[in-house]
């Protein structure tokens, strides 16, 4: 997604979460004690970093992170992978590595680097939430970019959508093997997702009517991924122990 769901929107989450240290953590492991930076500035580089994949600044090399999406045929889930086999890591795939990646750093007690492990990682939770970042043909027309016009739509409407009464928090046990959680959502959200390609096909979006409640749900749905996913962290790092540590 673009600029504004990967930064306000998951900072949003964040701040709504009922257990601060999830937050603190994550603006303490930001900077060094010692550059003495003001609160402000950690909320601005947190945004940054949880961009930071799609951010040219950070040089990143996991800019390719869309190789992997679902199509079906006859009832059945095919995979339909990138065309340079170099890049065939999944939204899905990178989302387990990142999590456990912070995991490691918290056991080898690099608390800071756990944090901006944590930050990034939330990039692809959003990633695995929204359309066309995991059911195909959403860049399959070359002369009308439908995966940016879904992007620019949440970006507008974000805030109008969202409704933090409606988050379920604290759900520990929603998510084992985060993997296996990824994939059974976006299997389940196949069908919602190439609706709402089929309707960008015909001129409509996620801005009123029918296509305005769909992407209502694509908003719910992230925020209540985000919220599992920060309960899932906090059940395997302790954000109430790492946070006196960073």
């Amino acid at each position: 997604m673009l600029a504004k769901i990967h930064k306000e929107m998951a900072y949003k989450v964040i701040s709504d979460y009922p257990k601060s240290n999830a937050l603190i953590f994550l603006l303490n492991g930001i900077a060094k004690p010692e550059w003495k930076t003001d609160q402000k500035t950690k909320i601005k580089w947190l945004k940054e970093w949880m961009d930071m994949p799609d951010n040219s600044k950070h040089g990143s090399k996991l800019k390719n992170d869309h190789s992997y999406k679902l199509t079906k045929e006859k009832g059945k889930f095919r995979i339909v992978f990138a065309k340079t086999g170099a890049d065939q890591a999944t939204v899905i795939a990178r989302l387990k590595y990142a999590a456990r990646d912070l995991k490691e750093w918290q056991v080898e007690e690099e608390y800071r680097t756990c944090a901006l492990e944590l930050a990034k990682s939330i990039h692809w939770v959003v990633d695995v939430s929204t359309p066309p970042h995991t059911s195909f043909g959403w860049d399959s027309n070359k002369k009308v970019n439908y995966h940016s016009k879904i992007e620019k739509d949440f970006d507008t409407v974000w805030e109008k959508y969202y409704d933090k009464s409606k988050i379920k928090f604290g759900r520990k046990n929603e998510i084992d093997d985060i993997y296996r959680w990824a994939k059974r959502f976006v299997e389940a959200k196949y069908d919602r997702n190439i609706e709402l390609l089929e309707m960008y096909k015909t001129k409509k979006s996620i801005l009123k009517n029918k296509g305005g409640q769909l992407g209502r749900d694509v908003i719910q749905d992230l925020a209540q991924n985000l919220a599992d996913y920060l309960a899932y962290i906090d059940k395997k790092i302790n954000f109430d122990s790492v946070v006196k540590k960073v």
